[in-house]
């Protein structure tokens, strides 16, 4: 869903603002669509095509995240050359995009003499680090998750070893490490590489100063869904709820649609919560003792699922937070809350739409990264950004309510927040700018579009992405 959205939102523009045909192929990796997945098809504008693709035949559940994404996107490259070909017959192709676990589909791209750019869905510090990573590997001693100088990248903060992706703390010598290496060297079989950012945020996208590649590497950000969601579920009580509510004074917690707590986790952030008297809306996901993604692909069936959604919470907690908070399980129309004037902080696992989300409303973070790259965007929107406070665990990696409440109190009371607020601010109004007709990520896709049709007039773009 990380990448489907702002993929969808791409599409959009290609269609309304460059008279581009779009069909946007989705590569899942279940059988079942999850809610978020109706919620965009539902939503998808006039000219945009949303093609699910065939489910692959399932590995184990026990797999990697990011190893059942890569087997979804490369177990589809029949179809999307399939479906390209077809599109041909009616329309000239004029560009296939892809993500960036989906670049082995660039061969379909090469068969019919067409482009094929990347879409980076996340920052350009995660791009810069794959760009730099056969080199930095090339020199590395031992493992990454034992080095004890950091590594830095031009223009991007430190990173530390206990931010990086998990795919680069496990040995060295897995398979799990190699897949990550060989995605990593993928990113520079592509045609050019456009990334859902923007200067302000981070100023030294591409500048090409240290000779990492070649490849054109364009601004395209920030792109977010912005459309109303087309969920079979009644969310206007969760507006006017937001609408009784004293501006700036809610707590707003989501995890994004694949991030899960441990029960003890769920349980110390709900006891954190009542320590702060705060009002609050939390969106949360069933907690899941293995694994930090394990709502990655959706929601749990509903036969799966207990009578009573929110079971795991405190005894008693809905109840005792009843008058203060409103508990929402797994799905809420997130742009809308963000955009609320009652929203005064987010508390998010700094997915890359999330922050885009929070930076493009104003609203100031609280950091708890998850998995993926999402610490070294935690780290980035609070060291570089100045948007942001992390959460700190204690020794045995545990978040406690003492250390939640506090930094929650800071970003909604002290002038670390109203300062963060500001910022925030500053930057929404750069965002919103650089979106503008005349706006820089707005001339540059107009650029792109530009290049993809001068070969033909009519012109039928492929998006791909992994589920």
């Amino acid at each position: 869903m990380g990448h489907l959205i702002p993929f969808a939102e791409l599409a959009r523009r290609l269609v309304a603002d460059h008279g581009l045909g779009a069909t946007l192929l989705f590569a899942a990796a279940t059988d079942t669509p999850s809610e978020q997945y109706a919620s965009v098809a539902a939503s998808v504008p006039d000219g945009v095509n949303l093609v699910a693709l065939p489910a692959p035949p399932a590995l184990p559940s026990t797999a990697p995240v990011r190893e059942r994404a890569t087997h979804a996107a490369v177990s589809s490259v029949p179809h999307v050359r399939e479906i390209a070909r077809s599109l041909t017959s009616t329309a000239p192709l004029a560009a296939l995009v892809v993500d960036m676990v989906s670049v082995p589909a660039r061969d379909v791209a090469t068969e019919l003499g067409v482009p094929c750019y990347m879409f980076f869905t996340s920052p350009w510090m995660l791009l810069s680090l794959f760009l730099h990573l056969p080199e930095i590997d090339a020199r590395l001693v031992g493992e990454y998750r034992d080095a004890t100088e950091p590594i830095r990248l031009p223009g991007c903060v430190p990173i530390h070893a206990h931010e990086l992706p998990g795919s680069m703390l496990v040995d060295r010598s897995s398979d799990a490490f190699a897949s990550f290496l060989s995605m990593a060297k993928d990113v520079s079989r592509v045609d050019g590489i456009l990334v859902n950012t923007f200067g302000a945020l981070e100023p030294v996208v591409g500048d090409g100063t240290d000779g990492v590649t070649e490849l054109p590497v364009h601004t395209v950000g920030p792109l977010v869904w912005t459309r109303p969601a087309g969920v079979n579920r009644d969310h206007s009580r969760v507006i006017r709820w937001l609408d009784q509510q004293p501006r700036g004074s809610v707590v707003y917690l989501s995890f994004g649609s694949g991030g899960t707590l441990t029960w003890r986790q769920t349980t110390e952030l709900a006891l954190a919560l009542e320590m702060t008297h705060r009002r609050f809306l939390w969106v949360v996901n069933r907690p899941d003792e293995d694994t930090a993604s394990g709502a990655f692909f959706g929601t749990r069936p509903e036969e799966d699922v207990d009578d009573d959604a929110l079971g795991f919470l405190p005894r008693g907690f809905v109840q005792r937070t009843s008058e203060l908070g409103l508990v929402l399980p797994s799905w809420a129309p997130q742009t809308a809350i963000l955009a609320h004037v009652s929203v005064g902080c987010f508390v998010t696992h700094c997915g890359w739409n999330s922050s885009l989300e929070s930076i493009l409303n104003g609203v100031p973070m609280v950091a708890w990264p998850l998995y993926a790259e999402q610490k070294m965007n935690a780290a980035m929107l609070e060291v570089q950004a100045g948007v942001a406070v992390r959460v700190r665990a204690d020794a045995d990696g545990f978040f406690t309510k003492e250390e939640i409440a506090g930094v929650i109190r800071r970003v909604m009371d002290e002038e670390e927040g109203a300062s963060m607020r500001r910022r925030a601010s500053e930057l929404r109004d750069k965002a919103e700018q650089t979106l503008t007709e005349e706006g820089s990520s707005a001339l540059a896709l107009a650029h792109i579009a530009g290049t993809w049709r001068s070969s033909c007039m009519e012109s039928e773009v492929v998006l791909h992405r992994s589920g």
